[in-house]
């Protein structure tokens, strides 16, 4: 997706319902008049419409609205206007500051495209809309072909914590994705959604300069597989044309992530998505299966100490038992490829029974400067040592896994 302001996008017509005057003035800031906006004012709920809200929200194409979660008539008045929707319209809910997720679910679940604080500034409110119109204006797409056209998925596991598979992940999506800086970058771009899985050690959003929004606790608390119009709102854009689903800030266990939760993502994301890069936890969990399932390739982050490669070969074994022919691109982190093979890489080869060809040479300069500015090395300093061996690993991906067709809507 590309980034988008409000005000790029084309005129809209607004119905807000509301009296609060500092409301009034962000929403007027957001859609100015001198730019063809048109906000039409209107009572304090839409019980105190009295039966004419549904005729007035659909002559527009965006609705804002104050809400009390807990006022059960106000609910319900909106409720009723949402089961009689038009698509094309958008509803965006503002109401208590420390609203639970919980709470801001079950109105979700109603239809509300949108739930935001009442203290959102106009800066705020504005990259919101810009963010679901742009989604709502994305084209859906359709099965062609069946599997043949669904896009690939490529886990990123590690042998060990801390072996730099969320660097692998990250740059590897933003290569993909054809974005500035990238090697691919020329060549036509790719859809690219990145998943941070990690549930309790992620920190993919660090190297994008993104903040988790809470999008991972509401996918776990969801007791429904997710649809496309929720994946839409918790998938954050980022400049190097990936959508990112962030890891949660707050520690959950594990088992918080039930496979027909991953199941249901991945029926929406291959539909939509070239490529999904998936970083894993440095764990066996039940709902990983799902993934495996259907991974297209592997790319498993490890170094030739005899622990890791230990560990590499019995995750190798393990996630072919859900994919027995699926191929593996091993990536050994902070070291360097030597013309003479010492003895323990011959080893390390002999074990995984393959030829390893993927290294990333040991920068801590380059590394520390890509998470201290939230910017991905490919992005950054592409012509590094570790910027180049990032990006021939994106090259032997994508030649093993070619991306989809352009599917039509």
């Amino acid at each position: 997706m590309t980034e988008k302001n409000v005000s790029t996008l084309k005129s809209h017509s607004v119905m807000l319902v509301s009296e609060n005057e500092a409301i009034a003035q962000i929403v007027a800031d957001v859609f100015p008049a001198d730019e063809d906006n048109l906000i039409t004012e209107n009572a304090s709920s839409f019980q105190a419409l009295n039966g004419t809200a549904l005729q007035l929200a659909f002559k527009h194409d965006l609705v804002i609205f104050e809400i009390d979660p807990d006022d059960a008539g106000e609910v319900a008045a909106i409720k009723d206007v949402l089961e009689h929707r038009d698509d094309s319209t958008l509803f965006v809910a503002l109401t208590q500051n420390d609203l639970t997720i919980t709470k801001a679910r079950e109105l979700r679940k109603i239809g509300i495209d949108e739930v935001l604080p009442l203290s959102i500034d106009s800066e705020g409110l504005k990259a919101a809309v810009s963010e679901k119109i742009s989604a709502r204006s994305t084209p859906q797409t359709a099965f062609q072909n069946a599997a043949a056209t669904l896009g690939k998925v490529i886990p990123v596991a590690k042998a060990r914590g801390g072996a730099g598979a969320s660097t692998v992940a990250v740059n590897l999506a933003c290569s993909l994705a054809g974005g500035k800086g990238s090697m691919f970058r020329k060549a036509k771009k790719s859809r690219v959604a990145l998943l941070d899985f990690d549930l309790q050690f992620g920190n993919s959003n660090v190297f994008l300069d993104l903040e988790d929004n809470g999008g991972f606790m509401q996918l776990i608390e969801n007791a429904e597989k997710p649809d496309d119009r929720f994946l839409s709102s918790i998938l954050q854009e980022h400049a190097m044309g990936v959508d990112v689903l962030c890891a949660p800030a707050p520690m959950v266990p594990l088992h918080s992530m039930r496979p027909e939760i991953v199941e249901g993502m991945l029926d929406l994301l291959q539909q939509r998505y070239d490529y999904i890069v998936i970083d894993l936890p440095c764990a066996i969990v039940e709902w990983v299966e799902p993934i495996f399932k259907r991974a297209d390739q592997l790319a498993l982050v490890t170094d030739t100490t005899v622990p890791s490669v230990r560990q590499a070969r019995r995750l190798i074994d393990f996630y072919r038992e859900a994919n027995m022919t699926l191929p593996v691109e091993i990536v050994v982190s902070r070291e360097r490829n030597t013309l003479m093979r010492p003895s323990h890489v011959r080893e390390a080869e002999k074990v995984l029974e393959t030829k390893l060809r993927h290294w990333l040479p040991d920068n801590p300069k380059v590394a520390r400067n890509s998470v201290d500015l939230g910017r991905p090395i490919v992005d950054i300093k592409p012509q590094s040592d570790i910027g180049k061996a990032l990006g021939k690993l994106a090259a032997a991906v994508s030649a093993e896994v070619q991306p989809v067709a352009i599917k039509s809507t």
